[in-house]
């Protein structure tokens, strides 16, 4: 078996791993590793309590924001999140994984980062108890707040292709209830993964010679 067919066969490997049917690829999952700031409490909080607030403090109503949400009470303690996520400040943990459940009254801030190459048709999948706000890459896409628990699907947003490069999925949950909770996916119908760093792909290369290797003695026994 030649050199062409052994790259071949790694190939259809990757293939598995990174599927091209449509919506197989998941991007990023509420159980990813992120960075979390818990440190806004009640700052975005507002006296006034209707439909037309963001971040109130008892109304239920069912709303959508299509502009971001005014939260520079809180720019303090988020910093330059949305425009220089690489570089957070020290209200924000290390990448690891999100609590799905914080002080109930308050709001919290999270990034997902991921890396692509490529990915198309992709969408996000949001559901929350009770607000959240999104940005991708800076970019405000969608806001929203209702009552009743967080059911993944509640909100849904086309982002179309990405481009390649890092990417960072922002999120600010809003409560203000007895109990919170979120959840987040995003997928895609294809998806070019960031290239496999040289010593890792020297590696699977030599494992698939090795197992070439052992199919070849199993023959000959």
């Amino acid at each position: 078996m030649n050199i062409k067919t052994t790259i071949k066969r790694l190939l259809a490997v990757t293939a598995i791993v990174f599927p091209t049917s449509a919506h197989a690829v998941v991007l990023v999952t509420t159980s990813d590793p992120g960075f979390y700031n818990d440190s806004i409490g009640t700052a975005l909080n507002t006296v006034i309590d209707d439909a037309t607030t963001p971040f109130p403090t008892t109304n239920d109503d069912a709303v959508s924001f299509p502009a971001a949400p005014d939260i520079s009470a809180a720019s303090g303690v988020l910093g330059n999140w949305l425009t220089t996520p690489a570089s957070l400040n020290a209200n924000w943990t290390a990448e690891a994984s999100i609590p799905n459940a914080w002080t109930p009254g308050t709001e919290v801030a999270i990034i997902y980062r991921f890396d692509t190459l490529g990915a198309t048709n992709v969408v996000a999948d949001f559901g929350v108890d009770n607000g959240i706000f999104i940005w991708l890459d800076g970019v405000y896409l969608f806001g929203a707040r209702a009552g009743g628990g967080p059911v993944l699907g509640e909100y849904s947003i086309a982002l179309g292709d990405l481009a390649a490069g890092t990417h960072y999925l922002q999120l600010l949950l809003e409560d203000h209830g007895g109990t919170n909770g979120y959840a987040v996916e995003i997928t895609a119908d294809t998806f070019i993964p960031a290239p496999i760093p040289a010593p890792a792909a020297l590696a699977l290369f030599g494992l698939g010679l090795a197992g070439l290797g052992l199919a070849r003695r199993r023959r000959a026994v």
